[in-house]
This record gives structure tokens, sequence and C-alpha cells, in this order.
């Protein structure tokens, strides 16, 4: 018990000296990932009323993944050249756009272009503050640092989702997409109030010309990712596999619970205990680099291994809870170590290797939608939670060769 409090008393300690940028940083995306917080676990659902099969829901939904792959890598490239900043205000205020855009999705077509401009701004949001945190965090505190980060959009994830029920139950779905809009001036007017974490080596013309012909467009970010040789391989593949696992999960729960006569509050029950290891990712990230990351990947891939498995027997809602709860947690402890090692990997190229395993994530948010939808229509809605298992079942074989 006593080292129990010794721990906490550490974590409380750590959480003080974080420097009061990444505090506002954290704040700005909590606000934005709170308004799709509230939209996440309907948002299959929404679909699945507008298409007529799941195959097609898991392509609506990948779709966004495939354009932010494409764009990660040049966006990745062009913030190392004009800073984090520029980009990352400019992509929030798109969503004064992309939100009213979804209001008005009545067909296949109109989904489309919502989804392809909503991956294009995405990645401007994402690529930029995950490289400024890796900018400010000393070498020692990598995977902490980025903990502290995500653990703030985990937070909006954990208490969207009843919001999202009240305000479904209420008013309407669509409601929902203009407070994206709104939380997205709001993050933008906070991160304004950041200092840049790099100086800025050209105006942002200048940087769009170097990435075109200068770098190759993606020549140069290709050859420092292979200069990572083994390491980078099995870190491409952990991040692959672990975020197909949790895209599976995110599109298909909440059909399986729909699908079992669940209700929108029972699958927003759900979503929010789902999230809710991902809170924690800072302590996560002080165990991983305090008893090695090894031993945290290790156990992280066999907790989702095997709760991922039991979502295929689970027949009522508490089983469900119980079982995504436990899944999500071994999830959450994965995701600070591979971070961990990205950072160790970016060194002096922070903004284009944080792009390149952008890109990875986002082909893995690509695959496991577009692999849901398909073993869904062929199967069932629980056999697909048996691939995002066997997903796991690999990283468990890769982290015992880290």
């Amino acid at each position: 018990m006593h080292d129990t409090f010794k721990e906490v008393h550490k974590i409380e300690k750590n959480l003080k000296s974080v420097p009061k940028s990444l505090k506002l940083l954290s704040l700005a995306f909590l606000i934005y990932s709170f308004s799709w917080g509230m939209i996440l676990p309907y948002f299959s659902i929404y679909l699945a009323r507008i298409v007529p099969n799941y195959s097609q829901v898991g392509f609506i939904i990948s779709l966004m993944s495939i354009v932010a792959a494409v764009i990660s890598i040049v966006i990745g490239d062009l913030i190392d050249k004009v800073g984090r900043k520029k980009i990352l205000i400019f992509a929030f205020i798109n969503y004064l756009v992309i939100g009213p855009i979804y209001t008005v999705t009545h067909s296949i077509a109109t989904l489309l272009a919502a989804r392809i401009y909503h991956g294009v701004a995405e990645v401007g949001i994402w690529i930029p503050g995950c490289t400024y945190v890796r900018d400010i965090s000393p070498a020692h505190k990598k995977a902490e640092y980025m903990g502290y980060f995500c653990t703030a959009s985990a937070l909006a994830y954990t208490i969207g989702p009843v919001f999202g029920a009240l305000v479904i139950t209420f008013f309407d779905m669509k409601f929902l997409f203009y407070i994206v809009g709104f939380a997205a001036v709001v993050a933008a007017i906070i991160v304004q109030k950041i200092p840049e974490s790099v100086k800025p080596k050209r105006s942002m013309l200048q940087g769009i010309k170097d990435v075109m012909f200068k770098d190759k467009f993606i020549a140069k970010e290709f050859k420092d990712y292979t200069d990572e040789k083994s390491l980078g391989i099995k870190v491409t593949m952990i991040s692959f596999l672990s975020k197909m696992s949790s895209a599976i999960l995110i599109m298909t729960v909440a059909l399986y619970i729909n699908s079992i006569g669940g209700s929108l509050w029972q699958i927003g029950l759900v979503y929010s205990l789902m999230y809710m290891p991902f809170v924690f990712q800072f302590v996560f990230g002080v165990i991983s680099d305090t008893l090695g990351p090894k031993k945290v990947l290790a156990f992280g891939a066999i907790l989702s291994c095997t709760f991922f498995s039991a979502l295929f027997f689970a027949n009522n809602i508490v089983y469900i809870l119980i079982f995504t709860f436990l899944g999500s947690l071994g999830l959450a402890m994965v995701g600070p170590v591979v971070s961990g090692y990205i950072s160790v990997m970016a060194k002096k190229n922070n903004g284009e290797i944080t792009g390149i395993y952008g890109a990875i994530s986002d082909m893995a948010a690509f695959t496991g939608p577009l692999v849901a939808g398909l073993i869904a229509d062929m199967y069932g809605l629980n056999f697909v939670f048996i691939a995002a298992a066997i997903a796991m079942s690999f990283v468990i074989g890769i982290a015992t060769r880290m």
C-alpha cells in the first residue's frame, strides 16, 4: 500500500511539472475531441440507416482514413518546414464547413464527399499536434508526455458518448455536427496562445514547393523511414495491428449492441467505459518509461487478444461492457509504448516521422472498417471481434522480439 501511495504522489508531481504549452494544447484537443466523442458511438448506426449493408458502412467510415494516409506523409514533411501552429489552426477552422456538410448527407455521394474533406482536415490536426508534443518532450519523458496528451482526448471520448445520447434523445443526431464546428474554433483560439515549438524554416508557399520538388514528394520520407530497419518494421506492425483492432471495435460494438436490441443509452455507456482506460495512458507512459516498454506492450496485447475473443460469445449488455472495457485497457497500454518508440526514432525529423506513422495508423483505420464490414455481411457481427483478436495475437508475438 505504501508503494502505491508513493507512485500516486510521483504521478501528481509529474503532472505539476508538465509545461503550460502542453496543458493548453491538451485542452484544445479535449474540446475538439469532445465534440466527436458525442458522435462517434452512433456514427456507424447513422450510416447503416442510409446505406444498405455493413460493407458500405465500413467503406464510408474507412474512406476518411485512406485520404488521411496519403496526406499524412506530406503534412509531416511540410510542418518541419513551416512550423506546427499554422497548419493546426487552419485545419481546425475547416471544421466550420465540415460539420454542416454532414447534416446534408442523404446519399452515398454526399457521404463520400464529407469523408474525403474530413480526412484532409483531420491530418492537419493530429500530425502537427502529436509532433508538437514530441518537440517539447524531454528525452526521458517521451512516452509520459505523449500519454498526457492522449489522455486529454481520451477523457473527451469517455464523457462524450453520454452527452451525445442526451442530445440525440432531445434533438437530433445532425445537431451534433454543428457542435463540431464551434468546438474546433474554440480549439483554434487556444492553440493561437501557445508558442511555436520550432522555428519555421520556410513560408507556407516555399514549404509546399520544397515538399513537392526538393524532397521529391515522399522519396525523402521513405528513405528516412527505411533507415530505421528492424525496429521500424516491428513498430510499424504493432502500430498497424493495434490501430486496426481499435478501428474494428469502434465501428462494430455499436452495431452489435443495436442488433441485439440495446438502447441508445446502453451504447453510450459501453463506449464511455470502452474509452475510459485511455484516460490513464499517461500512467502507462510512466510505467513504460520505468519498467521498460516490452513488458507493458506484451501484457497489453495479451489483454486485448483475450477479451476481443470473449466478445464473440457476449450475448448481453453486461458481458459486452466488461469485455470491451478490458480489451480497451490492453490497447490503452500499447498506445504510449508505440508513441515512445516513434519518439525515439523521430530524432530531428519529428514532423516527417510522425507523418509516416500517422499514415500507417490511417491505413490501419482504413483496413479495419473494411474488414469488419465484409466479415459482418458474410458471417455476422460477432465474428468481427475474432478478426480483432487475431490481429492482437500477432502483436503479442512481435512484442516478445522487441
